[in-house]
Order: structure tokens, then C-alpha cells, then sequence
């Protein structure tokens, strides 16, 4: 298993200013490297950046709404036009609504596709050019673990993300030959804004799941899949037949 050295490396944070976001960007920038970092909330990207400049680490940041193609592209050029080069891009952006069949919304499904789905294939469409011309790069995207089974009332997000679990490893297998690694991030319960209101089994926190998320980064891993008191009931319950998996999701 081959070791990524993360120092001087140029790293690209979209959701930087909350949640795995941030804290990826304070734990890389201990680690030497120079950032990038997105968000749409303009007055805390700033208040990062200046907190963690220093003379060994440059930080700039652009605000971007993911779901917004230009911005996307405005905010990788802008990127490109400061470092000349992203080596890695961790792509956190996203947004998490229940949808209860009760007041079931179309919209609320569109909405959850544009950020979490369609906000990280924009990253891929301009990034990607650029890392196949330089021969080398990864995009890592936060998916969830929840990515194979539904649970009841998070159709919307369930959904898009599914689809990003997809679309990352089909453009995986792609990259390879470009010498570009496609990584996909599937959290379990993890404490950010996201979830505040949500109960689950053992959240771990933002700070630990960015060290987590990087210590795959560095080891080359094609999927990080945490944290583990979770990843192995969900994986088990993936495999079950459907009238089983629908009585014991009728528990929770």
C-alpha cells in the first residue's frame, strides 16, 4: 500500500467552513500544506484563512455555491490561476433534509441532487482536464455510508448520494489510467451542523473523522469507510433479504 506525503501539497476544501470541512483544513494545514478553500459563507472562509496562514501554509478562498455550475468553474480557475495546480481535492459540500412520504417533495429531491450530487460532478468536469494534463491528482468525495439500503424518510439524500457512491467509482476506474485517484468518503454518524438534531448509534466527531479521512488519503485507499462500530452492522443489513431489512428498519 503506497504512502501519500501531504506536505507542500496544494489541497482544495469545498464545504471548508463547517464540519469535516474545517476541520480537514486546520488538520492539513498542521500537516504543511498550502489551501483553497470554498464555501458560501464568505465572513468565515476569511476568518479561516487568516487563522491558519502562517509562513509555511497559504490559504485562499473563494466563495462558491456548489450547485451553481460557474461558480464551480470560477472557483477551480481561481485556484489554478494562484497555485498553477490542485493536487488534492476533498469535496465535502452537502445537505442533508428529510423527505417523509407524508409531505413528500420533488423539490426537496432536486434540491438534494443539485448540492450533493451535481455540486460534486462539477468539481470532476473542471478539475479533471487539468489532471490529466499534469498526468497526476485525486478527488476525494464524501459519499455516506448509507449508500446501498434506504431508510425511511431520507429518500432525497439517500438517493444523491447513492449516486455519487456510483458516479465516483465508475470515474475511478477511469482515472487510473490517467494516474488520478478517485477516492470515496463513507462516514457514518458524524457531529457537524448537519445533524445536530439527529440521534445515532456512537457519532464520532468532525475532528475524528478528518484524521481518519486523511490517514486513507495518505495510504492510497480506493474507499474510507468509518467509523467501524458502524460500517459492519450497516454492511451487514446491506446483505439482507428485503422483508427482513424492512421489519428491522421498522425499529429505528
Amino acid at each position: 500500500m503506497k504512502h501519500k506525503e501531504l506536505k507542500d501539497r496544494v489541497v482544495l476544501i469545498s464545504g471548508a467552513t463547517g464540519g469535516i470541512g474545517k476541520a480537514l483544513s486546520t488538520l492539513l494545514a498542521e500537516r504543511g500544506c498550502n489551501l483553497f478553500l470554498c464555501g458560501r459563507k464568505e465572513e468565515q472562509l476569511t476568518e479561516i484563512c487568516k487563522t491558519l496562514s502562517n509562513k509555511d501554509v497559504r490559504c485562499f478562498s473563494k466563495t462558491c455555491d456548489v450547485a451553481n455550475e460557474k461558480e464551480v468553474e470560477k472557483t477551480v480557475e481561481k485556484a489554478y490561476k494562484i497555485y498553477g495546480k490542485v493536487d488534492i481535492a476533498i469535496l465535502t459540500a452537502g445537505i442533508l433534509m428529510k423527505n417523509p412520504l407524508e409531505k413528500f417533495s420533488s423539490k426537496i429531491i432536486k434540491e438534494s441532487m443539485m448540492i450533493n450530487f451535481f455540486g460534486n460532478i462539477y468539481f470532476f468536469e473542471h478539475l479533471v482536464p487539468h489532471m490529466i494534463k499534469a498526468n497526476s491528482g485525486t478527488i476525494a468525495v464524501v459519499s455516506t455510508l448509507a449508500d446501498q439500503r434506504g431508510y425511511a424518510g431520507w429518500s432525497a439524500y439517500q438517493s444523491s448520494k447513492a449516486a455519487l457512491s456510483i458516479a465516483s467509482e465508475c470515474l475511478r476506474l477511469e482515472a487510473k489510467k490517467h494516474n488520478i485517484e478517485v477516492i470515496t468518503i463513507k462516514p457514518g454518524n458524524v457531529s457537524t451542523p448537519m445533524i445536530q438534531n439527529q440521534k445515532g448509534m456512537g457519532i464520532v466527531s468532525a475532528e475524528k473523522a478528518a484524521t481518519i479521512i486523511l490517514q486513507g488519503i495518505e495510504q492510497g485507499r480506493e474507499i474510507i469507510s468509518f467509523p467501524l462500530h458502524q460500517v459492519i452492522p450497516v454492511r451487514i443489513s446491506d446483505k439482507l433479504p428485503a422483508k427482513f431489512y424492512d421489519k428491522i428498519r421498522s425499529l429505528f
